[in-house]
């Protein structure tokens, strides 16, 4: 096809759209990139034609062509970020050159749309190896977004009568990622606007089609399954397999997965029922059981800093790979993709580290030190120290002078340092208390006079996003206990978190900043006690503050963070080693 012999339009335009290339089948129909002059200013489109001359009989097209009218009429009614915008539908003359309309034989159904820029998931996850902090939260959010947008298409929001829409086709091809990190659902195929739509034509995505597809149906079940095998693909990097019960093992195989309690794990892995009715109602509730674990693995240390990317993820074995699969369709916006050779082994990154459950055991969260004794070999050397001493005190009383007969006194060494150390560090002398508190990360475990604010669980969290556990580099300054924005769907924009201190501490002190690899800049914080203000202000990428608080007597303290400019632009806010003290 050339871009100067083709178009299509309705009957009154019939030269409208100037086709560019195709860029892939979607279900039963073609896509197409096209221009329209308007203004005499070209604008780029997303056309999907349905020839009756090249893809279905006569008869088909006649019994498809009244649905095809009504329910592209209703998708212009679908209208909210993370859904492609519709332009208009027509019937035809079909593909033609310019001013041969009249002589073409047959009909077509045509479909515009929004072009969306961006990459489609399946590029968009290839430049992502998911071994940093950040790159976990994307793929946390961008797995929000669709879950959101599905359960409102489901909830039949979308349309004035309450219908349920139904993607139908839903796979990493049909979904593009913008520059902002808006995720969209693109290339809508038509038949599906109904609760159980059927239809003769059996078109898929292999991977991310369930069982009945097969047969020809198509539910908000089926979008359920799809989005499941999705979010396998995001966090495994791994193409999923064909089979119900294959993605279920496969994705009960990931570490973060594996971890969960097993009332968790039996939910998140409902989405992959052979059963439609069986598979998970709300996607948004299904990804908060995944999101919490893969959020806060991370690994600590200065080693984790300086470690190749793969080395960022704890030694755990990979799921077995399934077999490779050729890609599905191009989305709109992006050139049709050549078949891989059938044995190329599509690009497999390394799973998430993962701690385990929350739930499941009364364990530390991810990403803390936990304090280690100094090896047997200090404490000898301290006890020899201390027999050293004696025999000299009993040397002096020998001597007449009368400091034997007091007592010797007594010894007590307790030493912390942080896990993942060689031994060679950990037989080094322990800080004195000044130097201690100018480290980045308290003690974990609690003692009579501090604890780390990151053991606590919180008692109430915000109504968009809280606090989790979390770590972060406050200008060049590396920490790895510290709180950050929970990854809700608004947690760019604003989120808070309450917790009970039981009247029992004096201070809570911290280091508020954005961490320095943070797209924005800056975030506004504040603390509340019993309801009364105790700090607030805006930090900004490379000015950390050090915060403290009076909390003698105080029974709750509640942590709020914001974009100060309400954009929901927020910098990636890292409270570094929060810490109450007695």
């Amino acid at each position: 096809m050339t871009s100067a012999t083709h178009h299509i339009g309705p009957d009154s335009a019939p030269d409208r759209y100037r086709l560019l290339n195709s860029i892939g089948r979607g279900g039963e129909a073609v896509l197409y990139r096209a221009e329209i002059e308007l203004d005499n200013v070209p604008e780029t489109v997303v056309v999907k034609v349905l020839d009756s001359r090249t893809t279905i009989t006569v008869e088909q097209f006649q019994r498809l062509s009244a649905k095809w009218r009504d329910q592209a009429e209703l998708l212009r009614f679908v209208n909210r970020p993370g859904v492609v915008g519709v332009r208009e539908h027509f019937e035809g003359p079909p593909i033609h050159s310019p001013g041969d309309a009249s002589t073409a034989a047959g009909r077509a159904l045509v479909l515009v749309m929004n072009q969306v820029d961006g990459l489609d998931l399946r590029d968009w996850r290839a430049e992502r190896t998911l071994a940093t902090h950040a790159e976990r939260r994307e793929v946390l959010r961008t797995l929000e977004q669709l879950a959101d947008v599905l359960d409102w298409l489901h909830s039949g929001r979308a349309t004035p009568s309450g219908r349920t829409v139904v993607h139908g086709d839903l796979s990493p091809g049909n979904v593009m990622v913008d520059a902002h990190g808006q995720a969209t659902l693109v290339d809508f195929g038509l038949s599906k606007l109904t609760a159980d739509h059927q239809t003769a034509e059996v078109w898929f995505t292999p991977g991310y089609a369930a069982p009945e597809v097969f047969e020809g149906k198509r539910s908000p079940g089926t979008d359920r399954y799809a989005f499941g095998a999705i979010a396998y693909f995001l966090l495994s990097g791994q193409a999923p397999p064909s089979t119900p019960e294959q993605l279920r093992a496969a994705l009960g195989a990931l570490p973060q997965v594996a971890a969960a309690t097993p009332e968790r794990r039996e939910r998140i892995l409902s989405v992959c029922a052979a059963e439609p009715g069986k598979r998970p109602e709300s996607l948004s509730s299904w990804v908060k059981d995944v999101r919490s674990a893969v959020v806060s693995t991370t690994v600590t240390g200065s080693s984790a800093r300086d470690a190749a990317p793969s080395e960022h993820v704890r030694d755990a074995p990979p799921a077995a790979p399934p077999p490779p699969l050729l890609p599905p369709p191009a989305g709109p916006g992006h050139p049709p993709r050549e078949a891989p050779v059938p044995t190329m082994p599509l690009r497999q990154d390394p799973p998430f580290a993962t701690e385990p459950d929350a739930a499941a055991a009364p364990a530390s969260p991810a990403k803390k030190r936990r304090p280690v004794l100094v090896p047997l070999l200090s404490l000898a050397l301290v006890a020899a120290l201390a027999a050293l001493g004696i025999q000299a005190l009993r040397a002096d009383d020998d001597k007449g002078d009368g400091k034997g007969a007091q007592a010797a006194p007594t010894v007590t060494v307790t030493a912390t340092v942080p896990a993942g150390q060689d031994d060679e560090a950990q037989t080094s002398p322990s800080a004195s208390p000044g130097e201690s508190e100018a480290t980045t990360t308290p003690p974990e475990a609690a003692t009579a006079d501090s604890q780390s604010l990151t053991l606590m669980e919180p008692v109430a969290s915000g109504n968009f996003a809280g606090l989790t556990v979390g770590s972060g580099t406050l200008n060049s300054k590396y920490y790895d206990t510290a709180l950050v924005p929970d990854d809700g769907i608004d947690a760019e924009c604003t989120g808070s978190a309450k917790y009970n201190l039981s009247r029992e501490w004096k201070t809570l002190t911290m280091v508020a900043g954005i961490d320095d690899d943070s797209e924005h800049e800056t975030a506004r914080v504040t603390i509340t006690v019993d309801g009364k203000a105790g700090f607030t202000g805006e930090v900004s990428v490379g000015k950390p503050k050090t915060i403290s608080v009076p909390v003698t007597g105080i029974l709750r303290v509640t942590i709020t963070y914001a974009d100060p400019a309400d954009h929901c632009d927020m910098g990636d806010l890292v409270l570094g080693a929060p810490t109450l003290k007695k």
